[in-house]
């Protein structure tokens, strides 16, 4: 334990500190990052993609743009599926030719209808954490993959700053299994699948940093709602409901909580 005069006495300039503090750490953008990555990997166009979780088929169209892929998405919520449909349609009538190689079906990662040995990518983005029986799903991603095929996977992965009742609060409303964000358990998961983990970069804050210096400040905005998801719970849980507000606060708490050390986000880089 330190003493007072240890913690207030004159140890550092407080303007040199906030100086040093208020310079960048040129940090990367999440999806240009991971875009990098497809790219590092020189498949040719017309390369096939299985896009695992693709919601809306956001990065399904923009893996197709991109590198000329075809791409199939899975997803399986039904408000995820017609939005994909509609989105799809859009993008179709904007850019027909790239549109022409996405498609998005219902599926889960556990049970792919894909052929094996057909797939040159699996893309999965902050999917997993959803997904319990995590060995099911590595084997899947194996045996769809052709020999030597790649594995791109963005997964969030808790750090010990977390507690475990932070954990038995914060995924339940969130469909999030707590033992998915263990990176032991993740990795072992991979491994026993037969999947080799070429690189794994770890990201911390990184990604949220760039945004806040981008201006979009999304955890900053979350912060704030937070604190006023705190202080006004009847109100809100009375407009929205329970179920909602819940989900909420686990959603805001998502990136803020990156940007404070509890949660790490991981790319992993896999091998057939």
């Amino acid at each position: 334990m330190r003493g007072i005069d240890d913690v207030y006495g004159d140890t550092f300039d407080d303007d040199e500190v906030d100086a040093a503090l208020s310079e960048s750490l040129a940090p990367r953008s999440l999806n240009e990052l991971l875009f990098d990555l497809v790219a590092a990997a020189d498949l040719p166009p017309g390369s096939t993609v299985l896009d695992v979780g693709a919601r809306e088929g956001r990065y399904s169209f923009e893996l197709s743009r991109r590198f000329g892929f075809r791409v199939r998405g899975v997803e399986p919520v039904p408000r995820h599926l017609g939005n994909a449909a509609r989105d799809l349609a859009a993008f179709a009538v904007e850019e027909p030719e790239a549109a022409a190689r996405v498609r998005i079906d219902e599926g889960i990662a556990e049970k792919l209808t894909d052929p094996s040995g057909s797939v040159d990518l699996v893309w999965c983005r902050d999917v997993l954490v959803h997904v319990e029986e995590l060995e099911a799903a590595f084997t899947e991603f194996r045996r769809v993959l052709k020999p030597g095929g790649r594995a791109l996977i963005y997964q969030m992965t808790a750090t010990d700053w977390l507690s475990p009742a932070e954990a038995a609060f914060l995924w339940p409303p969130a469909g999030i299994h707590a033992a998915s964000l263990d990176p032991q358990r993740f990795e072992a998961a991979i491994t026993a699948a037969g999947l080799s983990i070429g690189q794994c970069i770890e990201l911390h804050g990184e990604t949220r940093e760039r945004l806040e210096e981008d201006g979009i400040a999304t955890s900053s905005k979350q912060l704030l709602q937070v604190s006023r998801m705190l202080r006004n719970r009847a109100a809100y849980e009375e407009r929205f409901g329970t179920v909602a507000y819940e989900y909420l606060l686990t959603d805001c708490l998502w990136g803020v909580y990156q940007m404070i050390g509890k949660l790490n986000p991981r790319i992993y880089v896999l091998s057939a």
